[in-house]
């Protein structure tokens, strides 16, 4: 697991929490959508009433607990030490995207990492959970992640030497020209097979990863790992969780 962390920045735990405590994060979340945007869970027609966002109750709602359990727990404990970790007081942004296109394609914009370029490099100080309480299929508005991006990210904050958060990103965005043609609109038929396949740029693998699964997995990523915000192409609600994990003191 580690040595897949190193690698590609990216874990996957699969059946972090069980089916029961899915089915109550969900139910809690679409309690709020009905409330605050008129969306009901059953009524697919109002699910394009409102951009379902600003679910503050659902931000706070302890229902979601079960995302940093004993699986997830087991990780991080390898990842920062053991009680080396703090616990979220919540667990972060709450994402929901209804279905919104007739084709998925690898996303072209908002490529970008969470954290800035003056992170230290000696030993990791966050990571970021990215839990599915629902299913989520390939083309259902799983978030894209970058796969290997934390590494080449890393050594180009160190040959640029640029702690500018803006500048790093988009420099380093354009430091190579597959992520120049990543970040490109196009229109060739062949985007999706191109960057989910990936290459190799500098001796480390990189490529585009969807966020895909069942409900109760979670993705443990590195910092710097760049993702996007994708289209459904599915009928079926993408909903997950997004929160960072920091390292504390012993």
């Amino acid at each position: 697991m580690l040595e897949e962390f190193d690698r590609t920045g990216i874990v996957k735990i699969e059946g972090a929490f069980d089916g029961a405590s899915a089915a109550l994060m969900q139910a809690t979340v679409w309690r709020e959508l009905a409330r605050r945007h008129g969306i009901e869970r059953d009524e697919p027609s109002t699910w394009s009433r409102h951009e379902p966002t600003g679910l503050k109750s659902t931000k706070k709602s302890r229902a979601f607990a079960p995302i940093c359990g004993e699986a997830v727990g087991a990780v991080l404990d390898r990842l920062f030490g053991v009680g080396r970790w703090a616990r979220p007081e919540h667990f972060g942004n709450v994402l929901v995207t209804m279905p919104n296109a007739a084709e998925w394609r690898v996303p072209h914009r908002i490529w970008h990492s969470d954290f800035p370029a003056t992170l230290p490099t000696d030993q990791l100080a966050v990571v970021k959970l990215w839990a599915l309480f629902d299913d989520v299929a390939v083309g259902g508005g799983g978030t894209p992640q970058l796969a290997g991006s934390h590494t080449l990210f890393e050594r180009y904050v160190a040959r640029t030497g640029e702690r500018d958060y803006k500048r790093a990103k988009f420099g380093f965005l354009k430091s190579d020209p597959w992520f120049h043609a990543l970040t490109r609109d196009d229109t060739d038929p062949g985007r999706n097979e191109k960057f989910l396949a990936g290459t190799t740029i500098d001796d480390v693998a990189v490529g585009v990863v969807e966020c895909t699964g069942r409900a109760g997995d979670v993705y443990v990523t590195h910092p710097w790992v760049f993702h996007s915000i994708a289209n459904n192409a599915t009928t079926r609600p993408r909903l997950m969780r997004s929160v960072a994990i920091r390292r504390c003191a012993p």
